[in-house]
């Protein structure tokens, strides 16, 4: 009790760590505002507007964010070099915290695709018909739950205090989510080659607003575990302490689920 009441207790490895008050949230809403309105001057052009002034407005709001979120990085690496460490619960629950913000992001995404899939059960054809198509994709999907599982026995080596298991295993991780990318960018180009691009029809675009989040939510994974291999190596985690590959872990299984999501709606239905 008399610890709870010192107030220097804070300074201690067990204190609670405040952040300090920031913009970000605030940008990053702007962001997000911006790429709104650029969405809906595409599906319902005002007088004077165009569409590519609606694609400006959009990428803008992705600039936004994507500097946004690279100066909350750079600050908070920066204040963990400095400050003691994050306890593990306060860790994960603001993951948890981030990841729901993400399911509202995905959800409206998905709900917009459904949105139109409903009003025209063809809109769909398309882009998911051709077979090469769909065994691409399977192939994809495939890919990234074996991931999944590289991150599972990653991790478990790491419990076992086998190090250089998590090295071998969160490296095939990054490959399988590179591979990913690549094909994902394969069927873009496709896509494109066939005709199919951004505002070819209202679907299109949300397929293509939707599957390139859900890749740049992939790109952002290897990066982060390209990270934690480089920390890895450096001997970063133990067999006590390991509190970084839980969250990358975190992070990685619920693309994953959001990719399943999208495979079963867009592909499948």
């Amino acid at each position: 009790m008399s610890q709870a009441l010192d107030p220097h207790a804070g300074h201690s490895a067990e204190g609670i760590h405040l952040p300090k008050p920031s913009f970000t949230p605030l940008i990053w809403a702007a962001g997000f505002m911006l790429i709104a309105f650029g969405i809906i001057i595409n599906s319902a052009p005002f007088p004077g507007t165009t569409i590519p002034q609606s694609y400006g407005l959009s990428a803008l709001g992705l600039l936004v964010i994507l500097v946004a979120t690279g100066g909350w990085l750079v600050g908070n690496i920066r204040e963990r070099v400095h400050a003691s460490e994050t306890p593990a619960v306060a860790a994960k629950f603001a993951m948890w915290c981030f990841l729901g913000t993400e399911v509202i992001i995905f959800g409206a995404l998905i709900a917009r695709v459904l949105s139109i899939w409903l009003v025209d059960h063809t809109a769909h054809v398309v882009l998911t018909q051709p077979l090469t198509s769909l065994l691409l994709v399977s192939l994809n999907t495939f890919l990234l739950l074996v991931s999944s599982l590289c991150v599972v026995l990653g991790l478990s080596s790491i419990e076992s205090g086998n190090r250089n298991g998590l090295v071998l295993w969160l490296l095939a991780t990054a490959v399988l989510g590179a591979a990913f990318v690549t094909i994902q960018g394969f069927e873009f180009s496709k896509l494109v080659g066939d005709g199919v691009v951004f505002g070819h029809t209202q679907f299109a675009s949300a397929f293509y607003f939707l599957t390139g989040n859900h890749g740049l939510h992939v790109i952002i994974g290897v990066l982060w575990c390209l990270v934690v291999i480089a920390r890895a190596l450096r001997g970063g985690f133990t067999q006590e302490d390991h509190l970084g590959v839980e969250i990358f872990g975190l992070y990685w299984h619920f693309v994953d689920v959001v990719w399943i999501i999208i495979f079963t709606v867009v592909y499948l239905i």
